[in-house]
């Protein structure tokens, strides 16, 4: 006998994770969640992690901003751990950019985020070893600082257990049928499940999926590599994560012996990369391209020592933010993908904003118009406040 399901949600990252868990503490009855690996085996588990309220784009601040509680308080809301821990996190810019940082903390401060501008003397405050090179002023946020991706993608995937969510990993979807302008069945390799809701949360799969239905979402899957460093004895003491748009590029203490370099730039981003046969590490160039990133900005890493790292995929859409719809062309047909490597942090709005269109037939908590699927037929980009889409 065809198994049923009163929802079907494809993607066990951390957004497919917090979708089903949202499902079925709303009510809904039999909640199927399906991964191709294991949970945390795309882009979360690849993921830096990093958790930041800064976003041009009000609805993503929003988004970032109730996320932040979640992952704040995230025993008491799923239970288990996201490995939480709050360093701050600063943005800093040449003169270019200086105006639209400047508007960003306004919006930033209206909406309630704890967020300033500081001068070039006020950043060095937060780190003597610090090079202000270049950098007109910065934005700090002193909430912010990063997780453990994977074991909060893990601790919602169990809670999400724990309301009856039935998780299937290790089951690629092989094709969806559509019956008269309506979702009707989900094809894997364990068999069929007939249901007529389906999400879509499949990251650099989810244009695949989506053509399973004769819907084209254009998602370049591409490489991105992280370099893991060893810091210096001289820079042993706490240090935020630091966000250089004048470099482009990121750096994130992991803990108080090493940092994280990672690249926010854009052009990177529309290279295509083959989703199974990508390289997982980064190259010997990547690594002395990175490391000479980090000593721009803080020259004191002459003295460090490379680790190594990782490489992940990240689902880039043409103006790098996500789609989070239902797909007008199939009833009962919905997409939250292309979060273009900023999707882990919002996680948790995810939920919420995928279980109000589901159950209410439209997002009450936030204006997710930047994010319609029709805004690439349309030729009606998002734009964003800065030069790097990532940064939202």
């Amino acid at each position: 006998m065809k198994e049923t399901a009163d929802a079907v949600v494809i993607g066990g990252g951390i957004n497919g994770c917090s979708i089903a868990y949202e499902l079925a503490n709303h009510g809904v009855k039999r909640v199927v969640l399906l991964e191709r690996r294991h949970i945390a085996g795309g882009p979360t588990g690849r993921s830096s992690g990093v958790i930041r309220q800064h976003y041009t784009i009000e609805t993503l601040a929003r988004m970032a901003f109730d996320s932040l509680r979640v992952f704040q308080n995230f025993g008491e809301i799923y239970g288990g751990s996201a490995g939480f821990v709050q360093v701050g996190d600063v943005f800093l810019v040449e003169q270019k950019e200086a105006e639209s940082l400047r508007t960003t903390v306004t919006m930033h401060q209206r909406i309630g985020i704890r967020s300033s501008v500081l001068t070039p003397d006020e950043l060095r405050q937060l780190d003597p070893l610090l090079d202000t090179s270049e950098v007109a002023c910065g934005a700090y946020e002193p909430d912010g600082g990063y997780a453990d991706p994977a074991l909060a993608a893990n601790s919602i995937c169990d809670a999400a257990r724990a309301h009856g969510v039935a998780v299937k990993q290790r089951c690629p979807v092989v094709g969806l049928t559509v019956e008269r302008g309506q979702i009707k069945c989900v094809k894997t390799t364990e068999g069929e499940i007939a249901t007529e809701t389906v999400v879509n949360v499949a990251g650099p799969w989810g244009s695949e999926i989506a053509a399973f239905v004769g819907v084209e979402i254009p998602i370049t899957p591409s490489r991105h590599p992280v370099v893991l460093l060893q810091r210096p004895p001289r820079w042993r003491h706490p240090t935020p994560v630091w966000v250089d748009l004048i470099n482009a590029a990121y750096f994130k203490p992991e803990g108080a012996t090493k940092v994280l370099v990672g690249s926010i730039r854009s052009e990177e981003g529309h290279i295509r990369a083959d989703t199974e046969t990508y390289s997982q590490s980064p190259s010997y160039d990547e690594i002395a391209s990175y490391s000479d990133s980090i000593m721009k900005r803080f020259p004191v890493m002459s003295e460090g020592l490379a680790q190594g790292g990782w490489a992940g995929l990240y689902d880039v859409t043409p103006d790098w933010q996500p789609v989070i719809d239902h797909i007008p062309d199939v009833k009962g047909f919905y997409c939250a993908v292309g979060f273009s490597g900023h999707g882990f942090k919002l996680g948790p709005a995810v939920g919420t904003i995928m279980g109000e269109l589901i159950l209410e037939g439209s997002c009450k908590t936030y204006d997710i118009s930047p994010f319609r699927y029709e805004r690439f037929r349309e030729g009606r980009l998002t734009r964003t406040g800065y030069e790097h889409g990532i940064l939202g």
